[in-house]
């Protein structure tokens, strides 16, 4: 695995943007380009190759593509295949492409730094992004990527927007990484809750309760919320209409489905409570949301 590394400073630079739509048998050309690219897949597999590494890109999973490095697709997509793609240079000169075991020197090393305060002034710095990985079940990169596409596509923008939005898109997959990878000792993991947050992330479209949650992992109701919300600062149903709501975002960008269907796929009994939790969560209406980002440039192959 190789990490693009640069200081956070300045924003990267938005060169193009836009959606891959495809029905099915897409091979991405091969390639020799002197921008960067992110992908970010959101249904099908994509299959491509960089430096002769082959990776296959499903839902919820990313890739950069290094500039100057080669890269093609070895293998046809065999169903329909969409993916948001963004073209991008980089402000800092002094950019790094490190090795796993470079980076755990430079940004885990103790003796790089005196202090655990000061290693994550260090690690603040600089925007990590893995050659390859998931974006995270909270929605918010895909979602940030829409926005990208959408003020990209509007000319009464500022120039400089869409380099913003693209290098908050950089620092969300960047702080997850570091987050996971370099803040261990700042906050104790507990593998328990760990294991349910996971169980949520696959199963919040199905009729969930307290109590169906509590007897899954054989927990008292009241000991299973209470833990949780230590955990994680939320009450278990309330961390899971968050899953729901997220997914639900995704859904009214990426989707036809009405708001009842919508509703219903997400896992929500009715569509009167789904608008409710939305407009608690978002304080906008489904509607307004999805009316919000509807500018994107769209490809089709």
């Amino acid at each position: 695995m190789k990490y693009l590394v640069c200081e956070n400073e300045k924003p990267l630079i938005h060169v193009s943007s836009g959606q891959l739509l495809s029905e099915g048998r897409f091979k991405h050309p091969r390639r020799n380009l002197d921008t960067w690219v992110i992908i970010i897949c959101i249904k099908g597999k994509l299959y491509i190759a960089q430096d002769d590494r082959r990776y296959t890109l499903t839902e919820n999973q990313y890739i950069i593509l290094f500039a100057r490095y080669e890269h093609f697709g070895f293998k046809e997509s065999e169903e329909e295949l969409s993916y948001y793609w963004c073209h991008f240079k980089i402000s800092d000169e002094k950019y790094r492409i490190m090795k796993n075991d470079e980076l755990i020197h430079v940004f885990d090393t103790k003796t790089v730094v005196l202090d655990t305060s000061q290693r994550e002034n260090l690690i603040s710095r600089y925007c990590v992004l893995p050659e390859y990985g998931d974006i995270s079940a909270n929605g918010r990169a895909t979602l940030i990527f829409r926005q990208l596409l959408d003020l990209a596509r509007n000319d009464h923008y500022s120039d400089m927007l869409p380099n913003y939005a693209l290098s908050l898109l950089a620092m969300e997959i960047s702080q997850e990484f570091i987050e996971y990878h370099f803040k261990k000792d700042i906050k104790q993991s507990n593998p328990r809750i760990e294991k349910i947050i996971e169980w949520i992330r696959v199963n919040y479209n199905r009729r969930l309760t307290l109590e169906v949650i509590a007897k899954r992992f054989l927990y008292n109701p009241v000991y299973i919320s209470t833990a949780f919300k230590k955990y994680t600062g939320l009450p278990l149903m309330k961390y899971v209409n968050k899953v729901r709501i997220s997914n639900a975002k995704r859904l009214l960008l990426e989707s036809s489905y009405g708001i009842k269907e919508i509703a219903w796929e997400v896992g929500f009994e009715d569509e009167k409570t789904f608008l409710k939790r939305f407009k608690q969560q978002e304080n906008i209406t489904p509607t307004t949301y999805r009316n919000a980002f509807s500018r994107t440039k769209i490809v089709k192959k």
